[in-house]
């Protein structure tokens, strides 16, 4: 695990812990527990009533804000071929998922207040992505989609797995996918609305990493507002919790095409810098660096439908584990989504919101800002650097430490994207990507 970003850590540990009784010695790392954890459709907590909407206050971030609320999630690439993304530093929630067995994910990043007009790259839809728009009521950008390949494999067919909610949104034959589909689902590869484009004169995007679309464009296509599910919102983040001063995943560990994610708590901000394979993360835009108030893994069952590798069924209905970051202080907590206060049903609950659920069973206040949610298998092993043992944790050693940037590296002015010649986006030319198995897009 040579991207723990170990050098970071290591300075973390040596300076910044207070070392007490319980407390680890310098060069270790702990292992949240896993053992025993499960996603279920049964209900054990209390599901609370939505929370009110309060005038001039983002329901996703608990900010100032006023508009219409037209939440659009756009499906993100993640791959390193990809990297850096563009408009990223805009959005409210960032959600990470499963893709293929070997590790790699793919993105869902929401946005409200602030509609960058380059968003992307964006990647092919999958469902589990497809749920994630159900619980916000959004317009859904994606270029591509998985489909099944009889026609009845709904966990992974994106066509009938919307159609089984939205009959209207799809126009056409479905059985040969010569069909369209309409708004609030967005699809890059009908064109058929002109809000998608190609980033060019940009060696770092090359197809299949080079969709964008202008969320602008997106806004306008809106005829009403969507239905809110606010959070509750802290201005000060969780007092109590384990001392936690970074967080590490490693998805995929590959010199060439790693999936690894790392967030440094810093104290002056409260905020988690994010690293993405052992470089601070930013926004291709703009050279804006990323930072989250809130940092949540949705533990939850991850399967691979007919064991095949590239069709992942993530469960995000029922209730499951949470494992919650706020204010340099961890805590274990739940998740729960369900139609009903006993027993979810997996279509019924689509429309419902997740709650969040503090290690009190009471739900959680976000801190103020914006959130960033791995959604990971229930064993999948997170690593925390603290000077507290956690009941059930692992303690491990840290790995050898290998290079990696300096914590104040700033982002290359000369890896800013040039500006098209021509600001008007050109009709979108569509290249299916070869190393996937879909029908359409990438």
């Amino acid at each position: 695990m040579h991207r723990l970003i170990p050098l970071l850590l290591t300075a973390l540990l040596a300076v910044g812990l207070l070392l007490g009784a319980g407390a680890l010695a310098e060069g270790y790392y702990v292992e949240l527990p896993t053992k025993g954890l499960t996603a279920t459709d049964n209900i054990t907590l209390p599901i609370p009533e939505e929370n009110p909407v309060i005038d001039g206050v983002n329901p996703l971030t608990g900010e100032a804000w006023y508009g219409s609320y037209h939440p659009i999630l756009v499906n993100l690439d993640m791959d390193p071929a990809g990297w850096p993304f563009f408009g990223t530093s805009s959005a409210e929630i960032i959600y990470e998922l499963p893709l293929h067995t070997d590790g790699s994910s793919r993105g869902a990043a929401l946005f409200l207040s602030d509609l960058p007009t380059r968003v992307g790259p964006i990647r092919s839809a999958r469902v589990p992505m497809c749920s994630i728009r159900e619980m916000w009521d959004s317009a859904y950008l994606f270029h591509g989609r998985q489909n099944g390949w009889n026609g009845n494999e709904v966990d992974v067919d994106v066509d009938r797995w919307i159609l089984r909610l939205h009959p209207d949104a799809y126009k056409g034959p479905v059985e040969k996918d010569g069909g369209t589909f309409y708004f609030p689902f967005v699809d890059g590869y009908m064109n058929n609305y002109k809000v998608f484009s190609r980033v060019t004169g940009d060696r770092s995007h090359a197809n299949p990493h080079n969709s964008v679309a202008d969320l602008t464009l997106v806004d306008s296509l809106f005829t009403g507002d969507s239905v809110m599910h606010p959070f509750k919102f802290t201005q000060a983040g969780l007092d109590h919790g384990a001392d936690v001063n970074a967080i590490n995943i490693v998805r995929k560990e590959n010199n060439n095409d790693p999936f690894t994610s790392t967030y440094v708590y810093n104290p002056a901000t409260h905020l988690y810098d994010y690293y993405r394979n052992g470089e601070m993360d930013y926004d291709a835009n703009n050279n804006m660096t990323l930072s989250f108030a809130n940092v949540i893994f949705l533990r939850t069952n991850v399967t691979w439908y007919n064991n095949a590798s590239q069709r992942p069924v993530v469960k995000l209905t029922g209730q499951g584990t949470a494992d919650i970051f706020q204010n340099g202080k961890y805590i274990r907590g739940s998740w729960v989504r369900s139609n009903d206060s006993r027993k979810a049903d997996e279509v019924a609950s689509q429309s419902a919101r997740m709650v969040f659920y503090d290690d009190n069973g009471e739900e959680l206040e976000m801190m103020i800002g914006k959130t960033y949610i791995q959604v990971v298998d229930n064993a999948f092993p997170v690593q925390v650097s603290s000077s507290q043992e956690i009941p059930g944790g692992i303690v491990r050693g840290t790995p050898i430490p290998t290079a990696t940037p300096a914590p104040t590296r700033e982002p290359r002015a000369t890896r800013t994207p040039k500006a098209d010649s021509d600001p008007t986006p050109e009709p979108i030319v569509v290249e299916e990507d070869t190393d996937e198995e879909f029908v359409f897009g990438g």
